[in-house]
């Protein structure tokens, strides 16, 4: 059973809100380390806004199927190594896609954008922020995927600790 698309979207209304919230504030203090004055609050919303519309959309990429594969090999659905397991793949495709264009946006909206610093940003701030990127995906994923699914009555798959799609 494939997750309907109204059930992904309020799962990633749920999902990313505090997602996109911290992971923000990390990437503008460490950009404050090399442009003072980029933390602040109307950037901090502005931001904050464009990260939650971002990883709204990288839900419906449906990163959890690969990160089910991967677990799934070496670990059983259900335990706490699959569920950690799930999440460092799922963590990663939100880091990455997150970091690539934030980086971006914040580096054209600074008016100095160029290659080669663009990519020494995306990777200086990729670690710094998956790790709070797994830890809300961690925490936070049982909680969304249960609202969701209550708000849009939907039942949960079948196979303890899968998604619903194969």
């Amino acid at each position: 059973m494939q997750k309907s698309a109204k059930l992904t979207a309020v799962y990633a209304l749920i999902m990313d809100l505090p997602l996109s919230l911290v992971i923000t504030l990390v990437a503008l203090a460490l950009s404050n380390l090399d442009a003072p004055g980029s933390l602040n609050g109307p950037n901090y919303i502005r931001m904050a806004c464009l990260a939650y519309v971002v990883t709204f959309f990288v839900n419906f990429i449906h990163a959890e199927r690969w990160g089910f594969a991967f677990a799934a090999k070496h670990s059983q659905p259900g335990t706490l190594k699959f569920g950690i397991l799930l999440n460092v793949v799922v963590a990663a495709v939100f880091c990455v896609i997150l970091d690539l264009i934030m980086t971006a946006v914040g580096m054209a909206a600074g008016g100095s954008f160029a290659f080669g610093p663009y990519i020494a940003a995306c990777l200086k701030g990729f670690i710094p922020c998956y790790i709070p990127t797994l830890i809300i995906a961690f925490f936070w994923n049982n909680f969304a995927d249960k609202w969701s699914r209550a708000i849009c009555n939907e039942p949960a798959p079948q196979m303890p600790g899968a998604p619903d799609h194969k």
